[in-house]
């Protein structure tokens, strides 16, 4: 009776710790529930940070050839002083029947001219602060832009090297909705965009999503972007392809 006895009292002990384990594994397991950040939620993420629709960097890209167009950077003759520092601060609203968003922008940029006065680049710093609405996904963030800007003649194009982070708060309004905050950063490599029709002719970038759960835990995602020329880009994540609606 007593080696029956023990060999009952161990048997509930066994399942008493292995109830004890797999109640531990669930605790840590914090986003089982659905509130993990999956691929496809940094894809939507990535997509609104590219878009223009949701004042995303290729609309900060079109403002600067815009500027610079206005400021006559193609032309012999520009209208800024070579190595002068210039900054200004304006707001950028849009709204539709899908998209909408509202920021406040500031930037700092520099012309850099040749030995004969020519200009040669063009710096241009920009941090924006703000919201977009989309059909698929939210965000309250900021962007900060660091690019240089060259090939300023009269060529058909201009290129873009430099960076651009875009930092807030996502809720996605498909799948399993979750909120998340985020850092997107983007390292830009000869970006060729035509002066006349804001189109992004090529190049390339790659970028690195860390993003934190509404539970606390932390994902990171790393991808390789190629724009292809025709108002799209192919992204490249873990394998994945997916098309970017620029």
């Amino acid at each position: 009776m007593k080696r029956k006895n023990v060999f009952q009292k161990g048997t509930k002990m066994v399942a008493f710790l292995l109830v004890s384990a797999l109640s531990l594994n669930s605790c840590n397991s914090n986003d089982d529930n659905g509130s993990s950040i999956q691929e496809s939620e940094v894809v939507d993420a990535i997509d609104n940070t590219l878009s223009e629709d949701a004042n995303g960097m290729t609309k900060t890209m079109n403002t600067v050839i815009d500027y610079a167009r206005d400021e006559n950077l193609y032309t012999a003759t520009p209208n800024l002083n070579c190595g002068q520092s210039y900054s200004v601060a304006y707001a950028e609203n849009y709204s539709s029947t899908s998209y909408d968003y509202n920021y406040s922008a500031t930037c700092s940029y520099q012309l850099s001219c040749n030995a004969d006065g020519a200009a040669q680049s063009f710096s241009y710093q920009a941090n924006r602060t703000g919201d977009y609405d989309t059909p698929r996904m939210s965000s309250d963030d900021n962007a900060a832009a660091q690019w240089t800007i060259s090939d300023l003649d009269a060529a058909a194009n201009t290129l873009f090297n430099g960076s651009y982070v875009r930092t807030g708060t996502q809720v996605s309004k498909v799948r399993n909705q979750n909120t998340f905050s985020s850092t997107l950063t983007y390292s830009l490599n000869d970006i060729v965009v035509n002066k006349t029709t804001h189109q992004i002719v090529s190049g390339t970038a790659t970028v690195v999503f860390t993003g934190v759960s509404s539970t606390g835990n932390q994902y990171t995602y790393n991808g390789a972007i190629t724009f292809n020329g025709d108002t799209t880009a192919t992204l490249v994540i873990n394998g994945n392809s997916y098309t970017i609606n620029l």
